[in-house]
C-alpha cells in the first residue's frame, strides 16, 4: 500500500495543505492539470495561459471533449502553440523568470477521452489522460493539485472511477485530500455525477465565465473598449510578432481562462479559499467542499467582471513582453507594507497601515486604492477608511459583540502603459 509510506509525510505536512473548505497559503507554485476540448475559446485561453505559465507548475495538459465539441479538436494544436511559445520564451524570460521550456510542457501532454460514445461515461475508462491524473494524485508530493475542466469532466470522472475500483481507502483519501477541480460550467453529464458520488472532493463550478465570454452578457464593461475588435487587434493580434497572430478570435472571448486566473499570484489570495474572490470569480459553499457562484452587490457575474479591466491590461503587458526588451515594457509594482500579514484586533481599536515603501521596477508613479471587500467579510459593519487614496491609511474597528473578519484590499497601480496592478489582501480577525 502506498499509504504506509505516505503516512509519516501526511502527519508532518498536515498543517501545510488544505483538508477542508479553505486552502492555506502555499509558498510554491500551484500544481495544475488542464483538460480541454480544444474549442476556439479554449485555444485563445491556452494562448494566454502560456504567457502566465511561469506562475504555475504545469503537471498535465490533456486533450478531451465536451457536449459542445463531442470529438474534441485533435491532438496537435497544443503542440503547435507550444512551439510558437518556444520562440518567444527567451524574451519572456527577460521580464520574469520561471517560464517552462517547450520540452517540459510537451512531456505532460496526454490524450483523455475524445470519443462521443464515452462523452457522458463516468466509469473507469483507462485513457492515458485519466491514468496520468491518477499518477499525479497518488505521487508523494502533498501539495494540492488543481485539475481544470475547460471542457467536459468525463476524463476526470473516469480517473476517479479507476481510483475507486483499484486502490485502497488510504490511497483514495490521500488523492482526494490533494484534489481541487475547477470546472467551467457543466459540459457533460459527468460533472453532476462527480458531485453526487464524491461529495468530499473539492469542486468549484463557475458560470461567472460568461462575464468575459460574450459581448452580449450585459454588465458595466460589456461595451467597453477591452471587448472590441480594435483593442484585440492593437494589443494582441498585430505588432506583437507571430505569437499574437495565434489569437483566434476577433475580441475578448475566453470562457475557460477563469480556471487559471484563480491561481495567479497577484496578491488577492483567491486560491486560499474560493469564497475570498479574485480574478477567477468568487464562490460559496454549503458543504465545505463544493463551491458555486456567489454574488457581489446582488450580481452573480460581478465577482468576475469587477476585475476585467485589470485582467486585460495585464494581458496586454505580457503580450508586449513577447517582443520588447525590458526597458520598453511595463512591469508589476511591488507592494511593501509595514505589517507582515493578517491582523487580529479588538473592537474600537484604530489600525494604521503604511504602504509608502512600495516600489516600481520601471520608476513609474504609483497610485493607491484601499477598500473593504464586503462580501467575503463576515462582519457587515464596515469601517470607514480615512484617505483611501493615500499610501498610509487608518481606520477604527467598529463596536461589535461578534467575532468576525474584515477583508481589506489594497490596489497599487503604476503609471506605465498599459498600467499594471498588484494587490494586497489583509484579513483582520475582529474579536469583541
Amino acid at each position: 500500500m502506498l499509504y504506509q509510506y505516505f503516512f509519516p509525510v501526511i502527519i508532518l505536512l498536515n498543517s501545510l495543505i488544505c483538508f477542508g473548505s479553505a486552502i492555506k497559503k502555499e509558498t510554491v507554485k500551484p500544481r495544475i492539470i488542464v483538460t480541454t476540448d480544444g474549442e476556439i475559446d479554449d485555444k485563445t485561453s491556452f494562448m494566454r495561459f502560456l504567457l502566465y505559465s511561469n506562475e504555475f507548475k504545469i503537471e498535465g495538459l490533456i486533450y478531451g471533449n465536451s457536449m459542445w465539441q463531442k470529438h474534441g479538436h485533435g491532438v496537435v494544436w497544443m503542440q503547435e502553440m507550444i512551439d510558437e511559445y518556444g520562440k518567444i520564451r527567451p524574451n519572456l524570460l527577460k521580464h520574469l523568470s520561471g517560464y517552462p521550456s517547450v520540452d517540459e510542457l510537451k512531456k505532460v501532454i496526454y490524450a483523455g477521452n475524445m470519443e462521443e460514445k464515452y462523452l457522458d461515461y463516468s466509469g473507469p475508462l483507462e485513457t492515458e489522460g485519466a491514468k496520468h491524473i491518477i499518477n499525479i494524485l497518488l505521487d508523494k508530493n502533498p501539495q494540492l493539485v488543481w485539475v481544470q475542466a475547460w471542457g467536459g469532466t468525463n476524463t476526470i470522472a473516469q480517473a476517479l472511477s479507476i481510483l475507486k475500483r483499484d486502490y485502497t481507502e488510504e490511497e483514495i483519501e490521500w488523492a482526494f485530500k490533494k484534489l481541487w477541480i475547477f470546472a467551467i460550467a457543466d459540459q457533460d453529464k459527468t460533472s453532476e455525477w462527480i458531485r453526487e458520488n464524491f461529495p468530499n472532493v473539492n469542486y468549484i463550478r463557475s458560470h461567472q465565465f460568461v462575464a468575459l465570454n460574450y459581448q452580449h452578457e450585459g454588465h458595466p464593461y460589456s461595451n467597453n473598449y477591452i471587448f472590441s475588435d480594435e483593442w484585440t487587434t492593437k494589443n494582441v493580434k498585430e505588432n506583437h510578432g507571430n505569437y499574437g497572430k495565434l489569437y483566434a478570435q476577433k475580441y475578448f472571448s475566453e470562457g475557460d481562462s477563469p480556471a487559471f486566473f484563480h491561481l495567479i499570484n497577484n496578491g488577492l489570495r483567491a486560491n486560499e479559499n474560493p469564497a475570498y474572490g479574485g480574478w477567477g470569480g468568487r464562490f460559496e459553499t454549503t458543504n465545505g467542499h463544493q463551491y458555486f457562484d456567489a454574488s457581489d452587490d446582488g450580481d452573480w457575474k460581478k465577482p468576475q467582471w469587477r476585475w476585467l479591466l485589470d485582467i486585460q491590461n495585464d494581458f496586454a503587458a505580457r503580450m508586449d513582453w513577447c517582443e520588447n526588451p525590458f526597458e520598453k515594457a511595463n512591469h508589476y509594482p511591488e507592494i511593501k507594507i509595514n505589517n507582515k500579514g493578517d491582523l487580529t484586533a479588538k473592537q474600537e481599536k484604530t489600525i494604521t497601515i503604511d504602504a509608502s515603501k512600495s516600489t516600481d521596477p520601471d520608476g513609474d508613479e504609483l497610485t493607491f486604492n484601499w477598500y473593504f471587500y464586503k462580501e467575503p467579510s463576515s462582519l457587515k459593519n464596515i469601517p470607514e477608511i480615512k484617505n483611501p487614496e493615500k499610501s498610509k491609511i487608518s481606520f477604527q474597528i467598529p463596536t461589535t459583540n461578534e467575532t468576525g473578519t474584515l477583508h481589506l484590499i489594497l490596489e497599487v497601480k503604476d503609471s506605465g502603459e498599459p498600467s499594471l496592478k498588484k494587490y494586497k489582501r489583509i484579513i483582520i480577525n475582529v474579536k469583541p
